[in-house]
């Protein structure tokens, strides 16, 4: 009998060293980066649940900053000093990947009443219009337990991440400290990580572009000129806005809204008249900073890191512009009530003479790096190498 309950003790106590081991390891390696806060770390994977990474963070941090950028992954390589240098603002970059306005009406309220957040800075990019919200899509596009979620939902969610499938863990570890280096953004910061692309660039900036930024340029064209785009979102994106702008006003937090550069094979996601009325419907919510639309520099691929994101020069030009720092002939408006209507009838013009060029040619001409498009910089220069 004295044997049996030792041998039941010996099986329960290597049954516990067991799953100490296997949540050790859930929560050392960390593969989504839930618990990076919790381990102390620098940096979090982009491709990771940087909801909850950044939230906890922020919820720990907050003290130290008292403005943010919101936004998707855009609105990534935001520059937090220069941001906090001309608004004297301490700055940090909220971005989540594949966000969109439910995202930021959550983490408005997060981190005005948990951070009391004094600024913000909203980046949108067109393409919300989409999709109003993305937690359907995968669980690290959810919104993290302690955002919303009471106690019992915080250990649920800890402990779901501590008893995941160890395989993912033990691959990740697999893929080396290079591999994984590639996307890792800074969690300090907020800010988005590009130094890898950017490698690629200075070994090769011609290649680069046709492999990670043009690939589907051309079949893109197509539905841009010949179809109607499908925008759901845009009453539940309004609806997010105003109620935003109405938190801000009552919280008496500073809301500056910018609409960021698209690069010309991404437009077709939502060019057309249901978009131009979206713009004049968020104009009557609050002026608007404009990049986007047809702009050369929109034309241009060496101002973009992929298909969908421009690189850090773009995105300081955009902050020194916004605060009259530098001045770019064309690029960047305010849009407001008053000259939204004459800022639509150039834009129904330009798409109007690039789907001429289409039409005629069957592709559309773009910049180059020795264009007066392209902002210059030099990625060799940026990795201070």
């Amino acid at each position: 009998m004295k044997n049996t309950k030792r041998w039941i003790a010996v099986f329960f106590l290597i049954l516990a060293a067991g799953i100490a081991v296997f949540m050790a390891v859930n929560f050392f390696v960390d593969p989504t980066g839930y618990f990076s806060v919790e381990r102390g770390a620098d940096e979090v994977d982009a491709n990771g649940y940087t909801r909850a990474a950044k939230s906890k963070y922020m919820k720990k941090y907050g003290e130290d900053y008292n403005a943010v950028v919101l936004g998707g992954s855009k609105a990534g390589v935001l520059s937090t000093e220069l941001l906090s240098e001309y608004t004297g603002k301490n700055y940090y970059n909220f971005y989540v990947a594949y966000g969109c306005f439910a995202d930021f009406l959550t983490y408005a309220e997060y981190l005005i009443d948990t951070a009391q957040i004094e600024e913000i800075t909203l980046h949108l990019s067109s393409i919300e219009v989409q999709k109003y919200d993305r937690s359907d899509t995968n669980e690290i596009y959810e919104v993290p337990s302690v955002v919303q979620g009471n106690i019992v939902d915080k250990t649920m969610e800890t402990l779901n991440y501590l008893c995941r499938n160890i395989t993912s863990s033990i691959e990740y570890v697999m893929e080396g400290k290079d591999e994984l280096e590639k996307g890792m953004d800074s969690l300090i910061t907020g800010e988005r990580n590009y130094s890898y692309p950017y490698s690629l660039m200075a070994e090769d900036w011609d290649g680069y572009a046709q492999e990670y930024v043009l690939p589907r340029f051309q079949q893109n064209l197509r539905p841009l000129f010949e179809r109607t785009p499908s925008v759901p979102a845009i009453e539940k994106n309004l609806e997010a806005m105003r109620k935003i702008k109405e938190l801000c006003e009552k919280e008496g937090v500073t809301l500056k809204v910018v609409i960021g550069p698209t690069f010309l094979a991404e437009i077709y996601k939502f060019e057309g008249e249901a978009y131009y009325d979206y713009l004049r419907e968020l104009v009557k919510i609050t002026d608007v900073w404009d990049f986007s639309g047809f702009l050369p520099e929109n034309l241009n691929p060496y101002n973009f890191v992929n298909e969908g994101h421009y690189n850090n020069t773009v995105a300081d030009l955009m902050v020194k512009i916004m605060y009259g720092k530098e001045e770019r002939e064309g690029f960047g408006v305010i849009l407001t009530q008053d000259n939204i209507e004459e800022y639509l009838a150039e834009r129904k013009a330009d798409f109007e003479r690039l789907k001429e060029e289409y039409e005629t040619t069957g592709t559309i001409a773009l910049k180059t790096r020795e264009d007066e498009s392209f902002i210059p910089w030099d990625p060799q220069a940026y990795l201070g190498e």
